[in-house]
């Protein structure tokens, strides 16, 4: 008799365990599907499809220029060194202020005021980061710099210098020139070693020719298991679709710079809840929408 209670004690206590191990997993998918939901709007809203930060889409990956930080040119080191304001200043004013702050291989946008009176000619120039280093140095944007970006109080803080892969023309792009830092990411879904799929982000390294997909890094993990990717929307375990102004659906590579809102949804994994007599299959799903607000 006891042997009897013994075994049916048992097979209680290990569909408990696999039941309370597939509700973990599962609140595991959904926190990380809840970041995404909060991480890609972040990412995406501040791009500007118009200004070509979209460099690939399809319906299973997107690659685009990430939004990081912005500052203004105080300085010229050198022709291709330029110095940044420090993000804390005494005065309060906030002229340095990002997101992360920049790496070699982040892009920076110099905005260019062109030749003529107006704006009809100004543009925003872009420039690989080639190496970016930081210190208390009093001579990278010092006091003396005219516009004045800080004073002898803030002496003491910490400045960025960035190395550009090419020289700015200094005659346009003058020091003051509001300066747009940016990241290539790259978010999509694949298979890992494990033969799961997942959703990955991972940095890229531009491309020489601006406008192309330069080569990405490692993936990271952002949310998973999900469901396998598909040429179907309605069944691939992360989507993206994409739509003009006027809501008409787009997937030509010449149309990528006319995206006005993208919706994204992601599918995990189906789990066995196996609880004291009973048995279910549950999955879960979130899809949300992304309207891009720099198109003009």
């Amino acid at each position: 008799m006891l042997g009897i209670i013994g075994t049916a004690l048992t097979s209680i206590l290990i569909r408990q365990q696999r039941f309370h191990a597939a509700v973990a997993t599962m609140a595991d998918a959904r926190a990380r599907m809840r970041d995404i939901a909060t991480i890609l709007p972040t990412d995406l809203r501040s791009i500007s499809s118009a200004g070509q930060d979209i460099i690939t889409y399809d319906l299973t990956s997107l690659l685009f220029r990430a939004f990081i930080g912005t500052s203004v040119l105080c300085k010229y080191a050198t022709t291709t060194i330029i110095d940044l304001p420090p993000q804390n200043l005494v005065s309060k004013n906030v002229l340095t202020s990002w997101i992360n702050p920049p790496v070699a291989n982040d892009v920076a946008f110099v905005y260019d005021e062109g030749t003529e009176a107006g704006n009809a000619d100004d543009s925003w120039v872009p420039y690989t980061i080639t190496a970016v280093t930081s210190a208390a140095d009093a001579t990278w944007c010092p006091s003396s710099t005219v516009p004045q970006y800080a004073t002898a109080a803030d002496n003491g803080a910490t400045r960025y210098r960035l190395t550009l892969s090419a020289a700015p023309n200094q005659a346009r792009e003058t020091v003051g020139m509001p300066i747009r830092l940016t990241r290539e990411v790259k978010y999509s879904v694949y298979q890992g070693a494990d033969n799961q799929w997942y959703v990955g982000y991972q940095t890229c390294t531009p491309n020489a020719t601006f406008g192309l997909a330069g080569d990405c890094g490692t993936r990271e993990v952002l949310a998973g298991p999900v469901l396998p990717a598909t040429t179907d929307a309605s069944t691939s375990g992360l989507y993206f679709l994409y739509y003009d102004q006027a809501g008409t659906a787009l997937t030509a590579a010449a149309d990528k710079n006319k995206i006005a809102r993208i919706d994204v949804g992601i599918r995990t994994t189906s789990s066995s809840l196996r609880g004291v007599g009973t048995a279910s299959v549950a999955g879960d799903s979130l899809k949300f929408t992304i309207g891009i607000r720099n198109r003009i």
